[in-house]
């Protein structure tokens, strides 16, 4: 194997510098970097990632020993805590399988001591915890048991199977079966032998008639073990711990026995059944990695029992009701965005719930405004997408106050933070709507491209600066005309710095307004009418005109041109609504996608909200609509097609988090984002008409109509006349 020395001769450089280079560090030039990074390819060279890992760090980095990967609650626990600890590189995640044999479990205790980690969570087969302290020798709050509890261990994680069992019976006690089988894992560990207990003496309380079966095997027995149910007489019902049992049994009905499979009750994650005759309880295993995950960045002494609470049923103990409202039918008025489409999909289910057909009157943004300025010339529309800009002037008008419709509609903006209620849903002291599909601007980079050797030192010798992610539009600037000025066309490792969209006096407009937010700029102002402050509004018209030289412009009228630029490795950076980015995850290109606030850190809020049109009559089915749509299973689904929502519960749901890493930063800064619908008292103005005003405004200093003064005055003096209440 070549060596750093082999590297170095031929490189003709020293030793010192090929270590620099290959470690990524070191005050390189552009052409030592590229002669030391050919020779390496030339001669085969590969680091040695575990050295350098170890070189580089002690007592860091995470274990985590399973039994096996294979198993739902496995894989879900190991994604949700990779997903989570996936932007520290200092809390890197090492997975050991043991295959439930103790030996090999204690055979890894010894490399982890060996290699000393900071924390270790196990899903341990061993009876007792002592072995792990004393091998270890780290903190015992560092070292986490999860569902399986061994004697006197003093952390320990897992969710509730207790209620898991309790509510499993209770549904099960409904039909008062006679025969009932479990199939669980070994009752030495803690979790299955709780679930157990629990659920024989639940059963036997509502439904004392009904006698219990219980086969406990480990995973690699659960296949031979579910044939004994069908070698005699076969239960009325089954339960199964976990969707592989659940696996095992349907299996051996299938291949075993000469009658169709029992009805099946059991635990899975976060889905629902599909399959008729199964009924599926939702444990929710990946929002277990998740808090874990945030326990270990701040473990205690004395941790004690941590129990997480389960989903329980959700779509499909949604009963089909016995009456359906047949013929009924709802018409939404509504944008083309992808939160549409992905609505669009779960109609049906809706539908097949409740008897009521949703018709989607699909118009772009311009005609749904007229629409909405004339509503009663369409009185046949009963739900109404409002775009939050002009929701305030829009909602007397147009809506029905939530309310009215149902007095348990309010109460659904609970699941959503008081800052998207403010923007989404409230005016004066009523709420009028529910948050649709609520955005906010992000700053989405090339992460390859900012953690490239050659491309950090290559902007280092051109600006005497780091290449680090802008936190002003100075900065975001500088990269963008750095990039440009390297731009390879074709190459997408030499992409344009970024883009600007200049087909829509609304978007003009947004990206003018987020450079004038930046620099203190504001709209709405105390006691004054509502206008742009003169110079910072000159300033920020200075920075947009210098923008354009050095991005690629696109006459669209919306944003997907540039995320299609993005996507196809054109762009180095681009700041858009988050929701624009969400086809982006399935790209190739999305492990390498960076994402960060906005330049300023005063992004805008974008979407819109979803209400009730005044002129329809239909409260009891717009009621039912909104229950289903904006219960958690729903809202999950909708962002997992596509859609957006700032409901809480996305931002638990680790699979969504996996595709969408994102959405942390709304999450984590709830409140960070503007848009100046209503004044200090709560007065109305067309925020809509005035983003209209203002991107024709910035459009004449584009064709060289005005000055930038000029243009100022222009806008300031339409803004006094044209979009007051």
């Amino acid at each position: 194997m070549a060596t750093i020395k082999d590297i170095a001769k031929l490189a003709g450089v020293s030793h010192g510098t090929v270590s620099n280079v290959l470690n990524g560090r070191g005050n390189v030039s552009v052409e030592k970097i590229e002669a030391v990074k050919h020779a390496a390819r030339q001669m085969g060279y590969q680091i040695n990632a575990q050295a350098q890992s170890l070189r580089a760090s002690k007592n860091s980095g995470i274990a985590l020993i399973l039994p096996d990967i294979n198993s739902e609650q496995y894989y879900q626990l190991y994604r949700g805590l990779q997903q989570s600890l996936r932007p520290s590189p200092a809390e890197n995640l090492d997975l050991y399988i043991t295959n439930d044999h103790p030996t090999v479990e204690v055979e890894i205790l010894r490399t982890l001591a060996a290699k000393s980690y900071q924390s270790v969570v196990t899903v341990s087969c061993l009876d007792d915890c002592e072995r792990y302290y004393q091998t270890l020798r780290i903190p015992a709050g560092n070292i986490l048991f999860v569902y399986r509890h061994p004697e006197r261990a003093q952390a320990t994680f897992s969710l509730d199977f207790m209620q898991a069992a309790q509510e499993l019976a209770t549904g099960i006690a409904r039909d008062q079966p006679k025969q009932v089988g479990i199939l669980c894992e070994p009752l030495s560990h803690s979790h299955s032998r709780i679930f157990v207990e629990n659920f024989t003496s639940a059963l036997a309380k509502l439904s004392p008639s009904s006698q219990v079966t219980t086969i406990a095997a480990p995973s690699s027995e659960c296949h031979t073990a579910a044939f004994a149910f069908f070698a005699a007489q076969t239960p009325q019902v089954l339960v199964a711990q976990d969707s592989e049992k659940c696996r095992s049994l349907t299996r051996a009905a299938w291949l075993g026995s000469t009658s169709p499979c029992p009805t099946v009750w059991y635990l899975s994650d976060d889905e629902p059944a599909i399959v008729a005759g199964q009924h599926s309880y939702q444990m929710d295993y990946a929002r277990l990695g998740l808090e874990i995950a945030r326990y270990l960045k701040a473990p205690s002494p004395d941790a004690g029992e941590r129990l997480i609470g389960n989903r329980g049923f959700a779509l499909n103990r949604l009963a089909e009701p016995g009456a359906k409202a047949a013929g009924d039918t709802l018409n939404m008025l509504i944008l083309p965005s992808p939160t549409t489409d992905a609505l669009k999909k779960l109609l049906p289910h809706f539908y097949r719930q409740t008897g009521i057909k949703v018709n989607l009157a699909i118009y772009p943004y311009d005609e749904v405004f007229e629409i909405l300025s004339s509503l009663h010339l369409h009185p046949y529309y009963d739900l109404l997408r409002i775009d939050m800009a002009c929701f305030p002037w829009f909602a007397e008008k147009a809506l029905i106050p939530l309310a009215e419709i149902d007095p348990q509609l309010p109460p659904l903006l609970e699941n959503f933070p008081s800052e998207i209620h403010h923007h989404f849903s409230l005016l004066g002291d009523k709420s009028w709507a529910l948050p649709f599909d609520a955005s906010t601007q992000l700053l989405f980079y090339r992460r390859d491209l900012f953690e490239d050797p050659t491309t950090r030192r290559m902007f280092y010798e051109q600006t005497g600066k780091e290449l680090n992610i802008p936190r002003s539009f100075a900065e975001f600037d500088a990269i963008t005309a750095f990039f440009t000025a390297i731009h390879q066309s074709g190459n997408p490792r030499r992409p344009m710095g970024s883009s600007t969209t200049l087909g829509s006096s609304g978007l003009i407009a947004s990206e003018y307004l987020l450079r004038y937010y930046a620099l203190g700029g504001r709209l709405i102002h105390k006691n004054k009418p509502v206008q742009l402050e003169p110079e910072r509004a000159i300033a920020a018209l200075m920075e947009y005109l210098q923008q354009l030289t050095i991005t690629t412009n696109l006459n669209s009228e919306w944003w997907n041109a540039s995320v299609d630029q993005f996507e196809q490795g054109q762009l180095a950076m681009l700041i858009v609504y988050m929701n624009m980015f969400n086809d982006v995850a399935h790209n190739p290109l999305s492990p390498v996608i960076g994402y960060a606030p906005v330049p300023g850190n005063i992004p805008q809020i974008g979407g819109g909200s979803l209400g009730m049109s005044r002129f329809s009559e239909k409260k009891t089915q717009v009621a039912q609509f909104f229950h289903w749509l904006y219960s958690t299973e729903i809202t999950e689904q909708l962002v997992l097609l596509g859609g957006n929502s700032a409901h809480r519960s996305i931002c638990q749901n680790q699979r969504i988090m996996h595709l969408y890493p994102w959405l942390n930063i709304l999450r984590d800064n709830p409140g960070s984002g503007i848009r100046e619908s209503r004044g200090p008292q709560g007065q109305l103005f067309n925020l809509r008409h005035a983003e209209i005003i203002i991107g024709q405004g910035v459009t004449n200093v584009v064709n060289r109509m005005m000055t930038p003064e000029q243009a100022i005055a222009y806008i300031n003096q339409r803004l006094l006349s044209e979009t007051q209440n």
